[in-house]
């Protein structure tokens, strides 16, 4: 295939480094979101609840960013946008406020533990059931089983749209038209989506959405965001002090605040602001062409590289930015650390909070993966390096075994 084009401000010099765990979180970010960020900690981040003479308004960035979001994501109002403190945070507050005790869900066998573990502990507790959908042997999942997994007490699905293990991205779209046929919730989970794939939440028909603000948004850890559909009111799940109707014992009924008790990440979400710019300016269509392009390389490298096994869909077939792989014969922490100490190669290795993915792909019991993420800024220049790299490291493996 034709080979991408590099980003603007990518060096496509030889590199003696690589990033590739994108899909833990971005970097780098964009110079104007390290740059607003900067500027941020120079001012006062006091948001609603006091009076300052400062140049710098967050609330009037809280707003404005809030818009942006919805707008971005094809939300129909500002308050449809929730400011958490990650994508578990998110995945919390929609979990325990659309599966109301008794319930019956329904979810992909490729769940991350943000919702896994809520559902599992409700489960152990008696208050919740679940089912699991079932897969091919790529990871998508059966649609048609949906209805015949069924119960009178299901009240939602869950999925998550790119899994962080394989890559492979589920037909999101068809099942918001079925939980939706069926009057059922849908939640999604876009981790390894937002910002790196474009989402309309009308055309996805989720009632919630979540993703954290540092991977593909752009911005910095201790952000995330909950989209909520504006005719799906829950109970909070963070309750406390809102600086908004402190006369009241009780949380405020009003959006956003009933969501966001507790002081906002205030630097986290100007940088949100500020990735906006960027992706107003660099378009979601050239992002999402650009890293497909990137791991297409990538993949097809890592295919012609004896002892690699690719966990997961090819580039053909629907999929995000994310590639693992086991080595013959080798433990993927100890493949990882040679490509970082001696190669100078960012990955990610193990289990990645994904047990069940790990289980249905049968690399569970040894250990997990490594994992290849790309980005936006993710060169040509850098995926020939890991690629070398990777078959040196073999062949250093092969001869201190022989």
């Amino acid at each position: 295939m034709a080979k991408p084009e590099q980003p603007e401000g990518v060096q496509s010099s030889s590199v003696q480094s690589a990033y590739f765990d994108n899909a833990a979180t971005s970097y780098p970010k964009p110079p104007g979101v390290v740059a607003a960020i900067r500027d941020c900690l120079d001012q006062s981040l006091t948001v609603a609840r006091s009076t300052h003479r400062a140049p710098f308004r967050a609330d009037d960035v809280l707003r404005r960013c809030r818009s942006r979001l919805s707008s971005y994501f094809g939300g129909s109002a500002a308050e449809e946008i929730i400011y958490t403190f990650s994508a578990t945070d998110s995945l919390n507050i929609a979990i325990n406020g659309l599966v109301p005790d008794g319930s019956h869900v329904l979810v992909s066998p490729l769940e991350h533990h943000s919702v896994m573990r809520p559902l599992h502990h409700r489960r152990r507790a008696g208050r919740v059931e679940f089912d699991v959908l079932p897969a091919d042997s790529l990871g998508y999942v059966d649609i048609d089983s949906i209805r015949s997994l069924l119960r009178p007490e299901t009240r939602c699905i869950i999925i998550n749209w790119v899994s962080n293990v394989s890559g492979v991205m589920q037909p999101a779209a068809e099942i918001g038209r079925i939980a939706s046929e069926l009057g059922i919730d849908f939640l999604l989970d876009a981790s390894q989506a937002g910002g790196s794939h474009p989402i309309d939440v009308q055309q996805l028909a989720c009632t919630a959405m979540t993703m954290p603000g540092h991977k593909s948004m752009m911005s910095i850890p201790g952000t995330g965001i909950l989209y909520l559909r504006r005719d799906r009111e829950i109970e909070p799940w963070r309750i406390g002090g809102t600086g908004h109707r402190s006369e009241l014992l009780f949380q405020p009924e009003e959006r956003p605040h009933r969501y966001e008790s507790g002081t906002p990440n205030v630097a986290g979400i100007v940088g949100l602001d500020a990735a906006m710019d960027w992706f107003e300016q660099t378009g979601i269509e050239n992002i999402s062409t650009h890293s497909k392009a990137i791991t297409s390389c990538l993949w097809d490298g890592l295919s012609a590289i004896d002892g690699i096994s690719l966990i997961g869909p090819s580039p053909q077939h629907p999929r995000g930015s994310v590639i693992s792989f086991t080595v013959d014969g080798i433990d993927p922490i100890a493949f990882s650390e040679v490509l970082s100490s001696h190669f100078g190669i960012s990955t990610r290795p193990g289990l990645h909070c994904a047990p069940s993915a790990h289980r249905h792909y049968g690399t569970l019991d040894s250990g997990g993966t490594v994992r290849l993420s790309v980005g936006y800024f993710t060169s040509e220049a850098e995926v020939d390096y890991c690629l070398s790299s990777i078959a040196e490291a073999l062949a250093g493996f092969a001869a201190s075994s022989a």
